[in-house]
């Protein structure tokens, strides 16, 4: 069931205006789960951001101005963008925070009329609040490698169920990463350290991201894969992605236990167009012309910490310009590189080599100590504007 997350001041005197919100909530179907009511062992402020991720609607009552529920407030904005958040207030218009005035807010008086009001308009509002569309969201973070994760395959589906009649012919996934979700292999092990949970939601990504493929979506790559391990460092999960992605451009997938699924996943390859570039570059998922994904992450580190999530249209223009004119002038070297029908395979193999090379990976830390660590080259995308 889904839920909606009430902040409201720790006072008896809100305890009716808490009984009108759960009676909106079970309206529409939601679950109403208080705030100044998390009782689980453990710092409350985690217990409150999960709550806020995890909510179909935020409801924040700012009566009094308390500054715990504004802290919170802040919290919910950043994670569930201000459409998803329900400002109500008993404060008059001059009495407003100047730095909330510009969002919405649902003013309401504690009397019996004034709470029997709030009772028929809270509904309307909590609908339009869960109904929010995800062009309409803000510029969000998305903290921790499941959440973005989860939100990349939710996006994909959404992406696929409203595929009509020509399927997803004319869409284009752009992806700048590593190896890239295609690479992700069923014989990977299970991280203990990040769990079940994640890698299964991995294999989610890859598997969704694979059935945008095959009904007709384009996917463009440059991938900068990862090099100067040696042998015994370079993680168990990226030498078994290294194999799988090499395999699939050669034609043969690692997928062992499923011949039908060994096979879609060679025939998806065939809608893939991939460059590879040496140069660092952020992490990039951009689904069609709806939503980018920008992963952070520690060098050497499995999922990203943290994820930029943009919506805004003029900002993905941007980025999408960015991204092809990149894409094409690596794709180009990488063709000039290697001429032969093989050259990706090649060029993968080649990387791969180098990663694992303990020699390799001497020369290449000897030649960064010698230019003061000033050897790399980086691009940047274009930065969000500040809203």
């Amino acid at each position: 069931m889904k839920t909606c997350f009430v902040i409201i001041p720790f006072r008896h005197s809100f305890d009716e205006v808490c009984g009108v919100i759960e009676h909106a909530a079970r309206e529409c179907r939601l679950k109403a789960i208080r705030g100044d009511l998390c009782n689980r062992p453990g710092s409350v402020l985690p217990q409150v951001q999960h709550e806020i991720r995890r909510a179909a609607v935020v409801v924040v009552d700012i009566t009094g101005h308390n500054p715990n529920v504004f802290y919170e407030l802040g919290i919910a904005h950043q994670i569930k963008g201000p459409e998803r958040v329900l400002i109500l207030t008993q404060e008059v218009d001059e009495k407003k925070a100047y730095d909330i005035h510009q969002y919405r807010q649902l003013p309401y008086e504690h009397t019996r009329a004034g709470l029997a009001k709030l009772r028929k308009q809270l509904p309307v509002c909590l609908r339009r609040a869960v109904d929010a569309s995800t062009d309409e969201e803000f510029w969000n973070v998305i903290r921790g490698r499941l959440p973005r994760t989860l939100t990349l395959v939710r996006d994909l589906k959404k992406l696929i169920g409203a595929a009509g009649k020509k399927g997803l012919r004319g869409v284009t996934i752009r992806i700048a990463a590593g190896l890239s979700s295609i690479s992700i292999s069923d014989n990977e092990r299970t991280d203990a350290k990040f769990g079940k949970e994640y890698h299964k939601a991995l294999l989610e990504e890859r598997n969704t991201l694979r059935e945008v493929l095959l009904r007709g979506a384009q996917l463009k790559a440059v991938l900068n894969p990862p090099r100067r391990f040696t042998q015994s460092m370079l993680p168990e999960r990226l030498n078994v992605r290294f194999q799988r992605l090499i395999g699939l451009v050669e034609g043969r997938s690692d997928i062992r236990r499923n011949s039908k699924l060994a096979a879609l996943d060679v025939k998806a390859m065939k809608k893939c167009r991939f460059a590879l570039s040496p140069v660092p570059m952020p992490n990039l998922f951009i689904i069609g012309d709806k939503v980018a994904y920008e992963g952070m992450k520690r060098a050497g580190t499995g999922g990203f910490e943290m994820t930029h999530c943009e919506t805004d249209t003029t900002s993905l223009r941007e980025m999408i310009d960015q991204f092809d004119m990149f894409f094409e002038d690596s794709y180009a070297e990488t063709r000039r590189l290697y001429p032969t029908d093989a050259a990706l395979a090649k060029q993968l193999r080649t990387f791969y080599d180098e990663a694992t090379d303990d020699e390799a990976w001497r020369e290449g830390r000897e030649a960064h100590m010698r230019t003061g660590g000033n050897a790399r080259r980086t691009i940047s995308l274009p930065r969000r504007r500040t809203r």
